[in-house]
């Protein structure tokens, strides 16, 4: 009967051993049951997909076929970029009383790495090092400036277009034209608009 004792305690040994080393597989939680902020920050790229996948599937058949589903958070992601924008110029020049020359270009600056940071976490979900990713955005950035910001605003205007026309129609160009320039070279190893298309 002795002898049976220590094999007992073995075995309970044993299990007590595999639980433990199973526990960490499990998702961290905070007090109270709650997912610990990692795993909330996990989920919010597949949060923001199936957000964008929702509003991609409500687009009629004919024109879901030429939007691309990360069209749609990039419109969402820079459109609130542009908010951020304009409240910075405010704040920089109606409050702070820079030059405006500086609170322009620090305000396009701070919506510039908004846009990089979230279009790449929730939009893109692209993994390739940040600094070659930031690299070629900025020069996206600047090509989007001298282009249509400078040259095709100011050709319209030259032209006799009203100013504010001439500033809303550079600024539809610029955001198709960094679209495509952030799809295909910026973020080139997301896969999200790889996979079969929505019904």
């Amino acid at each position: 009967m002795a002898s049976t004792r220590p094999e007992a305690a073995v075995v309970a040994g044993k299990r007590s051993a595999a639980r433990e080393s199973a526990a960490p597989l499990s998702a961290p939680e905070a007090p109270g049951g709650a997912p610990a902020p990692a795993a909330r920050a996990s989920r919010a790229p597949e949060g923001f997909a199936r957000f964008t996948g929702t509003v991609h599937r409500a687009i009629p058949a004919r024109l879901r076929r030429l939007i691309p589903e990360t069209f749609i958070g990039y419109a969402v992601i820079n459109g609130s970029a542009f908010l951020l924008d304009i409240a910075c110029l405010s704040v920089f020049y109606n409050h702070l009383h820079w030059w405006y020359s500086l609170a322009v270009t620090m305000g396009y600056t701070i919506a510039g790495v908004y846009s990089l940071l979230l279009n790449r976490w929730l939009n893109f979900q692209s993994h390739e090092h940040l600094a070659l990713q930031g690299g070629r955005y900025f020069i996206g950035l600047i090509s989007q400036y001298v282009i249509f910001i400078l040259g095709l605003s100011s050709l319209l205007h030259w032209l006799g277009v009203d100013a504010l026309v001439a500033r809303v129609i550079s600024a539809c160009c610029e955001g198709l034209y960094l679209y495509v320039f952030v799809r295909l070279w910026v973020f080139r190893d997301s896969a999200r608009d790889r996979a079969p298309a929505s019904a």
